[in-house]
């Protein structure tokens, strides 16, 4: 059996092949889509389009998507296997014969040809993007969508704004760790400053009519949210300590006790915290 050493770098903050991350990516994409729907509502789908979601893990989106637009074509990638396999298995269930999944990776040069697709989405890809590799992704979307065609990116800040200060402590040290991994726009503070260079990122790549949204997610206690936020970070934080340390930026005796300590603020009546995120989308003329 293979371990995280073993695997080769993804640039994933969490191991890409950990059965615990699938299901926590299968609930968590769920969950944003009840709250931020598939797409903004100004991106009309053409009746019989081609679209691609770009590190599409257990494949949720890709399968709602799939579902609420029949006469579509619609392809996930992701560079996990077993995310793949999973969404696969899925599709073949639930009889969505309009979904498609491959196993591909984003920071290399996409294996489909010029123009093939109406739209691209992609959310939550920071996990695994760097400065450096946000560029020619961004390309590659350019080249890939036909003369019309929508690139969407949803993208968040950091793990929230919240009252605990074991969580915020966590967040500082997320944030440090992926800038020391290249991760991050921002020179110094808790944000990866994607949010801040994402409409120009796509003027870059030469994209137009550049159009955001703005969401706040809350997830005090007491909230719709609260809940689902909980189990997400309860996996999640437990998932992200080998990075931390890898990094340097934490002991595993020290992560530990803050792992203990930021669950238990979670669960206290008066934790509040919102978690902010943001759609960017433009059109290749």
């Amino acid at each position: 059996m293979s371990t995280e050493a073993d695997r080769p770098q993804s640039g994933y903050q969490v191991d890409a092949e950990n059965m615990a991350e699938m299901a926590r990516l299968t609930r968590q994409a769920r969950m944003l889509t009840e709250h931020l729907g598939l797409l903004p509502s100004s991106i009309k789908l053409p009746q019989r389009s081609t679209i691609l979601d770009i590190g599409c893990g257990p494949g949720e989106w890709v399968l709602e998507t799939a579902q609420s637009a029949p006469q579509s074509l619609v392809i996930g990638i992701d560079i996990s296997q077993l995310m793949i396999n999973y969404a696969l298995f899925t599709a073949e269930l639930e009889n969505i014969m309009n979904a498609r999944f491959q196993v591909m990776d984003a920071q290399q040069p996409l294996a489909f040809s010029d123009a093939y697709f109406d739209i691209i989405h992609a959310r939550f890809i920071t996990g695994f993007q760097s400065t450096a590799t946000w560029p020619p992704l961004l390309n590659e979307c350019f080249r890939l969508l036909r003369p019309g065609g929508t690139l969407c990116c949803c993208e968040f800040e950091d793990i929230g704004i919240s009252t605990s200060p074991h969580l915020t402590r966590y967040n500082s040290l997320l944030i440090q760790a992926a800038r020391l991994a290249g991760q991050c726009f921002t020179p110094s503070g808790d944000h990866y400053g994607i949010t801040a260079v994402q409409p120009r990122l796509l003027r870059m790549a030469g994209f137009q009519n550049i159009q955001r949204e703005a969401y706040t997610l809350d997830f005090s206690t007491g909230s719709q949210a609260h809940n689902a936020m909980y189990e997400n970070f309860k996996t999640f934080l437990k998932l992200l300590q080998p990075f931390l340390i890898r990094s340097e930026v934490t002991t595993a005796p020290e992560i530990e006790v803050l792992y203990e300590r930021t669950l238990e603020d979670m669960q206290a009546d008066d934790f509040c915290a919102i978690a902010n995120f943001q759609t960017v989308w433009g059109s290749k003329p």
